[in-house]
């Protein structure tokens, strides 16, 4: 069986990966430079205990207050609005308790193998930097920190590991450079990967096992017969100079649409309509920073992630629905700054840094779209994971690869099936 992974993030890497141990024939595309997306400068958190759907109960009235300030962590652009509308009032819909708990065990559920899957690439050969360090929950008060610890009790300690209190004291101990005077909960089991190491050792070790990785390719369109796809029309965009069109398509038994917030055009090219909207959020990277932490912290006051890697730390944050672009505005990342000060002093003062910016996939329900494409027989989504990419990708590539391959996955796919848009 050939099988075309069209999007060479970590989401399609994963895929990749799987479909090729489970003995298909693959060829991956990517319209610029593997790993060089949305999967470039997130955070790496490897955090089931956090994997929550985006809209929650209570969001909606807390975003009309945000909703036209451009230094707010969710700030929706008003030029966007009239596109957004529909999208949005999906969105709110479900913004209530019922949807809010059926996601998150869904989620849940996605997460059971996480931790497996991440030490059984290492025992396979694949290189990356990765800290089993667990994670800290951080809040301003007792009050949503309780709210949090009951939600994971909730789901059961053989799901999320177990949890921890930490009072002022506790957690100035575990983390001296944190400021605030927060308190937290510490997830042991939970881990952390630098999302751009995941990605190079996923496209070496694919291409030491034969698997032909094709950047600079982007997909224009398929070859349809009937309800199959019989191959992917692409553009080769060459080092200098404009796109040249190739001169045919690649032919594929299955497609695996994986290109993240671009998804919901290349799906609407071959019928089906995702309502996959690009959720831009913000990091900073520093290296050799001036201020350190032992694991991955979440400021909940300030609505953003501080990830330690070996020499560096990355702070990342915000969300922002303002279309597919890759402009950098400068008072979204001045949000970071300012949260850096006030949390973590001397965090950007190092020997170097890089600001990001990156388009996560956001579908109306918080939850991915992963499974058969209404309408074909043969062309799979995996998209939609909103800022858990890094954490679901070896899940959503493990459970296609079965669904593939074998007609069926002992993962429970069923609540993210992208027929429900339909």
């Amino acid at each position: 069986m050939r099988v075309a992974v069209i999007g060479g993030g970590v989401i399609g890497l994963c895929a990749a990966h799987y479909l090729e141990r489970g003995g298909a024939e693959v060829v991956l595309l990517e319209r610029d430079l593997v790993g060089g997306g949305c999967s470039k400068g997130n955070g790496g958190w490897v955090c089931p205990s956090i994997s929550r759907p985006l809209p929650a109960p209570g969001l909606t009235l807390t975003s009309l207050r945000w909703l036209l300030r451009s230094d707010s962590p969710l700030y929706i652009k008003p030029a966007a609005l009239p596109r957004l509308a529909g999208w949005l009032w999906d969105f709110r819909r479900h913004c209530n308790a019922e949807s809010y708990a059926a996601g998150v065990a869904a989620l849940a559920a996605l997460n059971a193998p996480t931790n497996e899957l991440f030490r059984g690439l290492g025992e396979e050969g694949v290189a990356f930097e990765r800290a089993e360090a667990g994670t800290i929950l951080a809040y301003g008060d007792e009050t949503e920190m309780n709210e949090t610890r009951a939600l994971l009790e909730g789901l059961g300690e053989e799901r999320v590991g177990p949890v921890e209190v930490l009072d002022r004291r506790a957690l100035a101990e575990a983390e001296p450079d944190l400021r605030g005077g927060l308190v937290g909960l510490r997830v042991a089991d939970d881990s952390h990967v630098r999302p751009e190491s995941l990605c190079a050792g996923l496209a070496e070790t694919l291409e030491a096992r034969g698997v032909r990785i094709i950047p600079g390719t982007r997909a224009v369109g398929f070859v349809l017969e009937g309800r199959r796809v019989r191959a992917v029309r692409v553009v080769k965009r060459h080092d200098a100079g404009p796109p040249v069109r190739s001169g045919g398509g690649i032919d594929a038994d299955v497609v695996i649409l994986a290109t993240g917030a671009e998804t919901a055009a290349l799906a609407a090219m071959l019928g089906p309509k995702l309502p996959v909207q690009a959720g831009k959020g913000y990091s900073i990277t520093v290296r050799n920073p001036g201020a350190r932490l032992a694991q991955p912290v979440h400021v909940s006051p300030a609505r953003m992630g501080f990830t330690p890697f070996r020499g560096a730390l990355r702070a990342l944050g915000t969300m922002e629905f303002s279309g597919i672009n890759q402009r950098l505005d400068g008072r979204r990342v001045a949000i970071l700054e300012r949260a850096m000060r006030r949390y973590l002093p001397g965090a950007l003062q190092g020997t170097g840094r890089v600001d990001w910016v990156g388009m996560r996939p956001v579908t109306p329900d918080g939850l991915p779209a992963i499974g058969w494409l209404p309408g074909l027989d043969n062309a799979c989504v995996a998209t939609g994971h909103q800022m858990l990419g890094v954490t679901l990708a070896p899940s959503t590539g493990h459970a296609l690869a079965q669904l593939v391959l074998d007609g069926r996955s002992d993962i429970d796919i069923a609540p993210f099936d992208p027929a429900r848009f339909a």
